[in-house]
């Protein structure tokens, strides 16, 4: 357990940040993706020339294999200059979306007065899984128009840097053990987030990450890591 939770932090935050002008889809990149449980659509993505058609052709694979498609937000400036393009893929593909309180309320074109979790039920209706997160104020989930508040998880901030991954990574974590606790899957996220604040660097330790993983670890003893994650795992949520 504590390797799997592991791997689902490295993945977010030991990635490598450079990027392509390009981004194409080839036999290689469809045969990642039918073996993946899930598929996370960077948003910055949005930014580079000819990519929606390979971001479309990546969310149809995953749904034909049953992978859940992620969409995190990335920055308000990327959704708003790409608005109609973002809701092409959140409302045709996506199961999960990440996004802050000011992401989510530009996916709504709410105003900045909107509290966020009324952006959370808002998105819900159109997303089977959202989580909206609003800094040191705690998160939202939101499922089938409603909206679940995590608090969030005492720390002494040292960087931020890092902190919305890392909770991305929770509500991975926690949906690919199939759990069905929202406030649960969202506390673990908030731990783990504060967990990455609350030191120099956003890559987590491999101790920190065992440690998270045997504190919840009574959460996920009838659930095994599921192969075969598909939409309606979230949506009986």
């Amino acid at each position: 357990m504590q390797n799997e939770l592991t791997e689902i932090l490295n993945y977010f935050i030991c990635k490598y940040q450079g990027t392509s002008s390009t981004v194409s889809y080839d036999s290689c990149l469809a045969s990642m993706i039918s073996k993946a449980n899930i598929l996370i659509v960077e948003g910055y993505l949005f930014e580079l020339p000819d990519t929606i058609r390979t971001l479309t052709k990546a969310c149809e694979e995953a749904h034909r294999s049953g992978a859940l498609v992620a969409v995190t937000a990335s920055d308000v400036s990327c959704i708003e200059r790409h608005y109609d393009d973002f809701w092409d893929i959140i409302g045709n593909y996506a199961d999960i979306v990440f996004a802050n309180s000011d992401e989510a309320r530009a996916f709504c074109q709410f105003s900045s007065k909107e509290n966020p979790i009324s952006a959370a039920q808002y998105l819900s209706h159109f997303v089977p899984f959202v989580s909206v997160t609003d800094g040191q104020r705690g998160s939202y989930i939101g499922v089938k128009g409603e909206a679940v508040y995590i608090p969030p998880s005492p720390c002494a901030p040292v960087d931020t840097c890092g902190a919305g991954d890392a909770y991305a990574s929770g509500i991975l974590y926690g949906i690919l053990r199939g759990m069905s606790d929202l406030k649960g899957m969202g506390t673990l996220a908030a731990r783990i987030a504060a967990t990455v604040v609350g030191q120099q660097g956003t890559r987590l330790r491999v101790q920190d990450a065992v440690e998270l993983a045997k504190s919840f670890a009574f959460r996920f003893e009838s659930s095994n890591v599921r192969s075969d994650v598909g939409s309606d795992q979230i949506s009986s949520l």
